[in-house]
Protein backbone atom coordinates (compact mmCIF):
# COMPACT_ATOMS: atom_id res chain seq x y z
CA UNK A 1 0.00 0.00 0.00
CA UNK A 2 1.36 3.42 -1.11
CA UNK A 3 2.06 5.27 1.91
CA UNK A 4 2.16 9.63 1.61
CA UNK A 5 3.54 11.78 4.61
CA UNK A 6 5.45 14.37 5.89
CA UNK A 7 9.24 13.23 5.81
CA UNK A 8 10.72 12.61 9.37
CA UNK A 9 14.13 14.50 9.90
CA UNK A 10 16.12 11.42 9.76
CA UNK A 11 15.24 11.29 6.24
CA UNK A 12 16.44 14.25 4.78
CA UNK A 13 19.10 13.07 3.05
CA UNK A 14 17.60 10.41 1.37
CA UNK A 15 15.38 12.83 -0.37
CA UNK A 16 18.12 14.66 -1.37
CA UNK A 17 19.67 11.27 -2.87
CA UNK A 18 16.21 10.43 -4.70
CA UNK A 19 15.87 14.00 -6.02
CA UNK A 20 19.47 14.26 -7.27
CA UNK A 21 19.01 10.75 -9.22
CA UNK A 22 15.70 11.72 -10.41
CA UNK A 23 16.23 14.92 -11.90
CA UNK A 24 19.58 14.06 -13.73
CA UNK A 25 19.19 17.32 -16.26
CA UNK A 26 18.80 19.74 -12.94
CA UNK A 27 21.40 22.51 -13.46
CA UNK A 28 22.70 21.93 -9.34
CA UNK A 29 24.94 19.28 -8.00
CA UNK A 30 24.04 17.26 -5.16
CA UNK A 31 24.75 20.21 -2.58
CA UNK A 32 21.94 22.48 -4.73
CA UNK A 33 19.48 19.67 -3.79
CA UNK A 34 20.81 19.83 0.19
CA UNK A 35 20.65 23.51 0.00
CA UNK A 36 17.07 23.31 -1.38
CA UNK A 37 16.13 21.02 1.48
CA UNK A 38 17.78 22.33 4.41
CA UNK A 39 14.99 24.65 5.52
CA UNK A 40 16.94 27.68 5.79
CA UNK A 41 14.02 29.73 6.89
CA UNK A 42 11.89 27.22 8.49
CA UNK A 43 10.71 26.94 11.69
CA UNK A 44 11.81 23.81 13.72
CA UNK A 45 8.71 21.72 13.38
CA UNK A 46 8.41 22.78 9.79
CA UNK A 47 7.89 19.94 7.13
CA UNK A 48 10.71 20.12 4.05
CA UNK A 49 9.45 17.71 1.83
CA UNK A 50 6.55 15.32 1.41
CA UNK A 51 7.51 11.46 0.56
CA UNK A 52 6.10 8.83 -1.13
CA UNK A 53 6.75 4.81 -0.30
CA UNK A 54 5.70 1.51 -1.47
CA UNK A 55 6.45 -1.06 1.20
CA UNK A 56 9.60 1.25 2.51
CA UNK A 57 10.77 2.00 -1.19
CA UNK A 58 10.87 5.76 -1.72
CA UNK A 59 8.99 6.18 -5.02
CA UNK A 60 8.12 10.17 -5.33
CA UNK A 61 8.63 13.44 -3.60
CA UNK A 62 7.54 16.94 -3.34
CA UNK A 63 10.49 19.61 -2.09
CA UNK A 64 8.94 22.10 0.53
CA UNK A 65 10.73 25.23 0.95
CA UNK A 66 9.00 26.80 4.18
CA UNK A 67 9.40 30.11 5.69
CA UNK A 68 7.84 32.41 8.31
CA UNK A 69 7.41 36.23 7.19
CA UNK A 70 6.67 39.25 9.37
CA UNK A 71 3.61 41.41 7.39
CA UNK A 72 1.59 44.26 9.23
CA UNK A 73 -1.19 42.09 10.20
CA UNK A 74 1.65 39.28 12.17
CA UNK A 75 3.06 36.43 11.20
CA UNK A 76 2.30 34.77 7.90
CA UNK A 77 3.36 30.75 7.03
CA UNK A 78 4.90 30.75 3.70
CA UNK A 79 5.07 27.02 1.66
CA UNK A 80 6.98 27.29 -1.95
CA UNK A 81 6.04 23.73 -3.96
CA UNK A 82 9.99 22.31 -5.35
CA UNK A 83 10.87 19.79 -7.57
CA UNK A 84 7.86 17.03 -7.66
CA UNK A 85 8.55 14.04 -8.91
CA UNK A 86 6.50 10.18 -9.15
CA UNK A 87 8.18 7.10 -10.29
CA UNK A 88 6.51 6.73 -13.82
CA UNK A 89 5.03 2.82 -12.65
CA UNK A 90 3.02 4.82 -10.37
CA UNK A 91 1.64 8.04 -12.44
CA UNK A 92 -2.13 8.36 -13.49
CA UNK A 93 -3.18 6.71 -9.81
CA UNK A 94 -4.25 10.08 -8.00
CA UNK A 95 -1.07 9.91 -6.23
CA UNK A 96 0.38 13.44 -7.05
CA UNK A 97 -2.94 14.82 -6.31
CA UNK A 98 -3.00 13.26 -2.77
CA UNK A 99 0.03 14.89 -2.65
CA UNK A 100 -0.67 18.06 -3.21
CA UNK A 101 -3.77 17.86 -1.15
CA UNK A 102 -1.45 16.95 1.59
CA UNK A 103 0.28 20.00 1.60
CA UNK A 104 -2.25 22.37 0.46
CA UNK A 105 -4.91 21.18 2.94
CA UNK A 106 -4.20 24.28 5.68
CA UNK A 107 -5.97 27.22 5.07
CA UNK A 108 -3.96 29.12 6.80
CA UNK A 109 -0.87 28.15 4.65
CA UNK A 110 0.13 30.34 1.50
CA UNK A 111 1.86 28.03 -0.84
CA UNK A 112 3.29 28.73 -3.98
CA UNK A 113 3.84 27.42 -7.08
CA UNK A 114 6.86 29.57 -9.25
CA UNK A 115 8.41 26.74 -11.57
CA UNK A 116 5.69 24.31 -12.44
CA UNK A 117 6.00 22.31 -15.46
CA UNK A 118 3.09 22.50 -18.17
CA UNK A 119 2.70 18.68 -17.44
CA UNK A 120 1.29 19.37 -14.22
CA UNK A 121 -0.74 22.54 -14.44
CA UNK A 122 -3.80 19.91 -14.40
CA UNK A 123 -3.12 18.54 -10.96
CA UNK A 124 -1.91 22.17 -9.65
CA UNK A 125 -5.69 23.71 -10.42
CA UNK A 126 -7.46 20.02 -9.55
CA UNK A 127 -6.45 20.72 -5.66
CA UNK A 128 -7.54 24.13 -5.94
CA UNK A 129 -4.27 26.83 -6.72
CA UNK A 130 -5.14 29.91 -8.47
CA UNK A 131 -3.71 31.98 -10.85
CA UNK A 132 -1.14 33.80 -9.29
CA UNK A 133 0.47 35.92 -12.09
CA UNK A 134 0.14 35.48 -15.71
CA UNK A 135 1.39 38.84 -16.90
CA UNK A 136 4.87 40.96 -16.28
CA UNK A 137 5.71 44.32 -17.15
CA UNK A 138 8.90 45.66 -19.29
CA UNK A 139 11.16 48.51 -18.69
CA UNK A 140 13.65 49.10 -21.04
CA UNK A 141 16.41 52.25 -20.60
CA UNK A 142 15.27 55.41 -22.20
CA UNK A 143 18.22 57.89 -21.07
CA UNK A 144 19.95 58.91 -18.09
CA UNK A 145 17.81 59.28 -14.95
CA UNK A 146 18.24 62.06 -12.22
CA UNK A 147 17.83 59.09 -9.21
CA UNK A 148 20.42 58.05 -7.13
CA UNK A 149 20.46 54.33 -6.71
CA UNK A 150 22.31 52.77 -3.58
CA UNK A 151 23.24 49.13 -4.06
CA UNK A 152 25.60 49.20 -0.66
CA UNK A 153 22.86 48.49 1.97
CA UNK A 154 25.09 48.93 5.27
CA UNK A 155 24.03 51.33 7.46
CA UNK A 156 20.34 51.53 6.15
CA UNK A 157 18.18 50.90 9.58
CA UNK A 158 16.46 54.39 9.35
CA UNK A 159 15.37 54.14 5.30
CA UNK A 160 14.22 50.44 5.63
CA UNK A 161 11.77 49.06 7.75
CA UNK A 162 12.49 45.79 10.09
CA UNK A 163 10.85 43.69 7.88
CA UNK A 164 12.93 44.78 4.94
CA UNK A 165 15.95 44.42 7.18
CA UNK A 166 15.31 41.26 7.80
CA UNK A 167 15.13 40.00 4.12
CA UNK A 168 18.33 41.62 3.63
CA UNK A 169 19.60 39.31 6.23
CA UNK A 170 18.01 36.50 4.94
CA UNK A 171 19.04 36.59 1.76
CA UNK A 172 23.03 38.23 2.15
CA UNK A 173 24.45 35.40 0.44
CA UNK A 174 22.51 34.58 -2.55
CA UNK A 175 22.31 35.98 -5.75
CA UNK A 176 20.34 38.83 -5.51
CA UNK A 177 21.06 42.73 -5.94
CA UNK A 178 19.26 44.66 -2.97
CA UNK A 179 18.99 48.14 -4.36
CA UNK A 180 17.60 51.82 -2.50
CA UNK A 181 16.50 54.47 -5.06
CA UNK A 182 16.13 57.80 -3.95
CA UNK A 183 13.06 59.75 -5.38
CA UNK A 184 11.44 62.62 -4.27
CA UNK A 185 8.60 60.85 -2.81
CA UNK A 186 10.91 58.68 -0.57
CA UNK A 187 13.41 55.67 -1.09
CA UNK A 188 12.20 52.51 -3.12
CA UNK A 189 13.59 49.36 -2.11
CA UNK A 190 14.01 46.47 -4.47
CA UNK A 191 15.41 42.98 -4.67
CA UNK A 192 16.26 42.08 -8.10
CA UNK A 193 18.39 39.21 -10.05
CA UNK A 194 20.26 39.89 -13.11
CA UNK A 195 19.86 37.05 -15.26
CA UNK A 196 20.89 36.38 -19.28
CA UNK A 197 17.13 34.89 -19.81
CA UNK A 198 17.54 35.35 -23.47
CA UNK A 199 20.29 36.09 -26.04
CA UNK A 200 18.74 39.77 -27.20
CA UNK A 201 19.37 41.24 -23.15
CA UNK A 202 20.06 40.82 -20.01
CA UNK A 203 16.65 40.38 -17.51
CA UNK A 204 16.43 42.65 -14.37
CA UNK A 205 13.85 40.83 -12.67
CA UNK A 206 12.17 42.39 -9.48
CA UNK A 207 11.62 39.75 -6.87
CA UNK A 208 10.85 41.95 -4.20
CA UNK A 209 8.79 45.13 -4.25
CA UNK A 210 8.82 47.52 -1.34
CA UNK A 211 6.23 50.22 -1.93
CA UNK A 212 4.18 49.67 -5.18
CA UNK A 213 2.32 52.75 -5.13
CA UNK A 214 5.93 54.64 -4.91
CA UNK A 215 7.14 52.28 -7.75
CA UNK A 216 3.85 53.25 -9.78
CA UNK A 217 5.11 57.04 -9.25
CA UNK A 218 8.48 56.87 -10.73
CA UNK A 219 8.54 53.66 -12.76
CA UNK A 220 10.05 55.50 -16.00
CA UNK A 221 12.48 57.34 -14.23
CA UNK A 222 13.13 53.93 -11.81
CA UNK A 223 13.76 51.72 -14.46
CA UNK A 224 16.27 54.53 -16.19
CA UNK A 225 18.48 54.50 -13.05
CA UNK A 226 18.43 51.01 -12.46
CA UNK A 227 19.19 49.35 -16.49
CA UNK A 228 22.64 50.01 -17.18
CA UNK A 229 23.94 52.36 -19.98
CA UNK A 230 25.13 51.03 -23.23
CA UNK A 231 23.82 47.19 -22.43
CA UNK A 232 20.75 45.64 -24.16
CA UNK A 233 18.82 45.12 -20.84
CA UNK A 234 15.87 45.33 -19.61
CA UNK A 235 13.48 45.96 -15.84
CA UNK A 236 10.59 43.11 -15.58
CA UNK A 237 8.23 42.84 -12.61
CA UNK A 238 5.42 40.92 -12.38
CA UNK A 239 2.04 43.00 -13.01
CA UNK A 240 0.64 41.88 -9.40
CA UNK A 241 3.68 43.78 -8.21
CA UNK A 242 2.93 47.27 -9.97
CA UNK A 243 -0.36 49.63 -9.10
CA UNK A 244 -3.26 50.22 -11.31
CA UNK A 245 -2.81 52.57 -14.19
CA UNK A 246 1.33 52.33 -14.48
CA UNK A 247 2.16 52.05 -18.26
CA UNK A 248 5.11 50.18 -19.01
CA UNK A 249 7.23 49.62 -22.34
CA UNK A 250 5.44 46.43 -23.10
CA UNK A 251 3.82 43.96 -21.39
CA UNK A 252 4.48 40.20 -21.78
CA UNK A 253 2.67 37.11 -21.06
CA UNK A 254 4.43 34.74 -18.28
CA UNK A 255 4.70 31.23 -20.58
CA UNK A 256 3.73 29.10 -17.52
CA UNK A 257 1.45 31.32 -14.75
CA UNK A 258 2.36 31.42 -11.55
CA UNK A 259 0.38 29.55 -8.46
CA UNK A 260 -0.52 30.10 -5.27
CA UNK A 261 -2.97 29.35 -2.19
CA UNK A 262 -4.31 32.53 -0.97
CA UNK A 263 -3.37 32.11 2.92
CA UNK A 264 -3.32 34.72 4.44
CA UNK A 265 -2.15 36.76 1.79
CA UNK A 266 -3.33 38.93 -1.34
CA UNK A 267 -1.45 38.19 -4.40
CA UNK A 268 0.27 41.51 -4.54
CA UNK A 269 1.53 40.41 -0.95
CA UNK A 270 3.71 37.20 -2.44
CA UNK A 271 6.95 37.99 -3.62
CA UNK A 272 9.73 35.83 -5.12
CA UNK A 273 11.68 35.66 -2.16
CA UNK A 274 11.94 32.52 0.20
CA UNK A 275 11.96 30.09 -2.81
CA UNK A 276 13.43 27.49 -4.72
CA UNK A 277 14.04 30.67 -7.22
CA UNK A 278 16.36 32.61 -4.87
CA UNK A 279 17.88 29.61 -3.32
CA UNK A 280 19.27 28.35 -6.53
CA UNK A 281 19.67 31.23 -8.39
CA UNK A 282 17.12 30.06 -11.28
CA UNK A 283 15.57 31.80 -13.78
CA UNK A 284 11.92 32.76 -13.16
CA UNK A 285 10.18 31.84 -16.17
Amino acid sequence: MVEIRFARPDEREDVVQFMHQSFPRAKWSIDGWRKLLSGRWAQEDDPFAVVVRDQGRMIGVLGLVMSRRQMDFGTARLCNLTSWYVDKAYRGQGIGQRVMQLVTADPALTCTNLSSARGALGVVANVGLQVLDDTRFIWERSGPSRLLVHDDLDGTEGVLSEQEQQILKDHADLKLCPLVIETSGGPCFMMISVQQKVDAYITHEVMYLGDRALFARYAREIADAVLPEGHAAVLSVDSRFVAEGVVPDRTEPIPVPRFYSPGNLSPEAIDHLYTEIVLLGMKLY
